[in-house]
């Protein structure tokens, strides 16, 4: 009878080839494309409208849509990995993928009336600190997810768990309301996940040590950022 020990995998133990399908993987997805613009907006949509409904199901199959995760790992795996390059390009990313949707719920939320709309968190420290906390985990849960695919199941339920595109399209929808008090909490949400996400992974990729990826990093990270110039230039250029 074989010794179950053998087919038990270290949950920390990663090959060459993992990093590396890893790596691709995640600056690929994370590309400022037609495809990564056209699902976010269509996520904020889907999210937005929820909201306004005051639906939670169509909320949760918004954030299933939203792509935002992927350019959080690679801010993160960067980080992880020392390569600045990389970060700078991401980040640029997810701001303007922020911008998309505070403005697009904000535009909603003139279109509809949200003035009934009620506060959807606790209004306190105490809130945002779990929400931290959830974030960091769910970083570290989807990160590990990604790398081991034969646990990549488990992401969908990160995506849910996460609770990042919400808080800011209420932002968006406060603001429209003129409400910037709670405004500020809704963003202060959106900020600890944010941070959290990126604990979290960034432990993670650490822990698996794709510090030894470096090289590999450093190559994608170049290429993802002449693609971000090549896609920000045409509009540098029109206006």
């Amino acid at each position: 009878m074989p010794d179950p020990s053998n087919n038990k995998e270290k949950i920390l133990q990663t090959t060459k080839n993992d990093r590396s399908k890893t790596v691709n993987e995640l600056f690929e997805k994370s590309q400022p494309s037609s495809s990564y613009y056209t699902f976010l907006i269509l996520a904020v949509l889907i999210i937005a409208c929820g909201l306004l409904l005051d639906n939670a199901f169509i909320v949760i199959g918004g954030m299933l849509v939203a792509p935002v995760l992927t350019p959080i790992f690679v801010v993160a795996l960067s980080l992880a990995v020392g390569e600045t390059k990389a970060v700078g390009s991401a980040s640029w990313l997810l701001l303007k993928s922020f911008l998309i949707v505070v403005t697009s719920s904000l535009f909603l939320a003139f279109l509809f009336d949200s003035s009934s709309h009620e506060l959807l968190f606790e209004n306190t420290m105490r809130t945002a600190l779990l929400y931290f906390i959830i974030a960091t985990a769910s970083g570290a849960a989807a990160t590990f997810s990604w790398v081991k695919k034969e646990t990549a199941e488990i992401l969908p339920g990160v995506a849910i768990a996460v609770s990042l595109v919400p808080p800011l399209s209420l932002v968006g929808i406060r603001l429209a309301n003129l409400d910037s008090e709670i405004a500020r909490f809704y963003f202060l949400i959106f900020f600890f996940n944010l941070i959290g996400l990126l604990v979290g992974s960034h432990v993670a990729f650490t822990l698996l040590k794709f510090y030894r990826s470096g090289r590999e990093v450093k190559k994608e990270a170049e290429e993802y950022d002449e693609e971000n110039h090549r896609h920000d230039k045409p509009s540098q250029e029109g206006s």
